[in-house]
């Protein structure tokens, strides 16, 4: 005799109508037992009998077998399905943040990064003071927020914790925050310090002299807070300012995520959310994350586009596919910081870009020195303004792209590098002349001349009335190297019209002597005659 099914939980959601609708569905059927509808179906007994359960909702597959072994409208169904899944959805938080920062509030959806935690907080037991940093990218925010802070928030005896991030006037902003802070026991966060390099002078050199007027007073105003402190700033802020007392000690770095703590982030949240990791999905997002600067928030984007494509309680490859994979989410960051981008610093976010696609020796995007782009302060906010679009990550003064999947995967971009090859080619040329000419410590001798010259100064002349710029114009390292080859270049042509100056005097002179010499031998051989009679 078969089993009585089990009664549905009470309830009216959409998952409990719909599972008490393929029961009916059954029913009218004739009531075949599960086993035989397994055998219709070509599916397992028991996914069948979990469909109508009304506890988990089925993939499409599993609900198509249903509804054909029971000789349902598989159409009418797979619409039926998508509803439930929307609705579902709607009521369900996603269990990934996105391309966002996890805050304090996501604590119980963010993992990979235990060991890191408890190093913080394991450091702050001891130290007044813990300095956490890391490339951007890296996710040191979500760290500090969804880790450190939630950790000492659900503590059994959790002290007194406050958090700050930069604003218009961090100095007095900072001080009202210590003043609600007084406790010794009490500890402030103090994050993405690097949010002031975009309200000061881009850094002229090292010293604490280079970067934003506003960094010294604030670290100064940390240095003598009450209580303890947690600093999170980028590792490049933290290289330029190494020299202040307060970053004396050595900090934690946040480093890329290996392989097991990629897995963990991937599949413990879906965990969490009763949701499946296909092992296939697992295995193209592991890899694809990887060893990338900005391998981990564009994972986090990519799994939120994902799970909006779930199979019912499942991240699938199909899904991941559907959602544009790493290509889609690379795509939707870069597109909507270049839509805020006015027209001058887009022409700098292209330059930049189309530096970044250059590849070194090992074919890999090739790291860009941010000294390559010089000193310009509207160059340092694009590239802040990337940073935090995930476009790039920026890392010991220099920037790399976040993932090889925005040089390909990125369609404005992709199109840019091939507007005019042999251009880019000739541009790169130059780009890579004057890095040499750099390193080399200006050597004269690394400068070019003659009719290579000639053909880089044409192309990068401004652009003669009713002629269209050049597709790839010169930046300001590469035009001063011109300049130093002109320079040179004009040199020469003073030394060479010189030599050539002289050679002429000298030739003339010759000239006159060898002809004097021929006249006083001619007026010699005249007067011998007479002097022998």
């Amino acid at each position: 005799m078969a089993r009585r099914e089990r009664p549905l939980d009470p309830g009216d959601s959409p998952l409990l109508r719909f599972a008490a609708d393929l029961r009916a569905l059954r029913e009218r059927a004739g009531s075949p037992t599960y086993r035989q509808l397994a055998l219709r179906a070509h599916s397992s007994a028991a996914s069948l009998s979990v469909a109508a359960g009304g506890r988990r909702f089925p993939t499409l597959a599993v609900t198509s077998a249903y509804v054909r072994a029971c000789g349902g409208d598989v159409g009418e169904w797979a619409d039926r399905w998508h509803a439930v899944a929307s609705a579902l959805a709607r009521r369900r938080p996603p269990p990934y943040a996105g391309p966002a920062a996890y805050t304090a509030a996501d604590g119980d959806r963010f993992f990979g990064r235990e060991r890191l935690v408890e190093e913080a907080v394991e450091r702050l037991r001891g130290d007044r003071l813990v300095v956490v940093t890391g490339a951007s990218g890296a996710g040191t925010t979500s760290l500090l927020q969804a880790g450190v802070v939630h950790r000492l928030l659900t503590a059994g005896d959790p002290p007194a914790v406050g958090t700050f991030v930069p604003g218009p006037d961090p100095v007095a902003e900072l001080a009202r925050c210590l003043a609600r802070l007084p406790d010794p026991d009490s500890v402030l966060v103090v994050d993405q310090v690097e949010r002031l390099q975009a309200q000061g002078p881009a850094p002229a050199g090292r010293g604490r002299s280079a970067g934003p007027p506003d960094l010294p007073g604030l670290l100064d105003v940390l240095r003598a807070a009450p209580c303890r402190l947690v600093l999170g700033l980028r590792t490049d802020l933290h290289d330029r300012f190494a020299g202040h007392p307060l970053l004396a000690g050595a900090p934690l770095t946040v480093p890329p995520p290996a392989p097991e703590d990629l897995t963990r982030v991937v599949t413990d949240p879906a965990a969490a959310a009763d949701c499946t990791v296909e092992d296939r999905l697992l295995a193209v997002l592991v890899a694809g994350a990887h060893r990338q600067p900005g391998g981990l928030p564009l994972l986090s984007a990519t799994l939120l586009a994902t799970w909006r494509h779930r199979d019912g309680n499942r991240l699938t490859l199909a899904g991941f596919r559907a959602a544009g994979g790493f290509e889609g989410a690379v795509t939707r960051g870069a597109e909507a910081v270049w839509d805020e981008l006015a027209d001058g610093p887009r022409n700098r976010a292209r330059d930049i870009l189309l530096r970044l696609t250059e590849t070194g020796d090992d074919g890999a995007p090739r790291a860009l020195d941010r000294r390559e782009l010089g000193d310009d302060p509207g160059t340092a906010a694009v590239l802040e303004r990337l940073a935090a679009a995930r476009v790039l990550t920026l890392d010991h003064d220099r920037a790399v792209l976040a993932h090889g999947a925005v040089a390909h995967g990125w369609p404005r971009l992709a199109a840019w590098t091939t507007e005019d090859p042999d251009a880019l080619r000739r541009r790169r040329r130059l780009t890579r002349a004057a890095r040499a000419w750099e390193e080399s410590g200006r050597d004269p001798a690394a400068l070019w001349r003659g009719r290579r010259l000639a053909e880089a100064e044409a192309e990068a002349a401004p652009p003669a009335p009713g002629r269209p710029a050049a597709a790839y114009p010169p930046g300001g390292p590469e035009r001063e190297f011109l300049a130093a080859c002109a320079t040179a270049e004009r040199a020469r042509r003073v030394q060479d019209a010189v030599r050539d100056a002289r050679l002429r005097a000298q030739r003339r002179l010759i000239a006159f002597l060898a002809g004097l010499l021929i006249s006083v031998s001619a007026l010699a051989a005249a007067t011998v005659p007479f002097a022998v009679r």
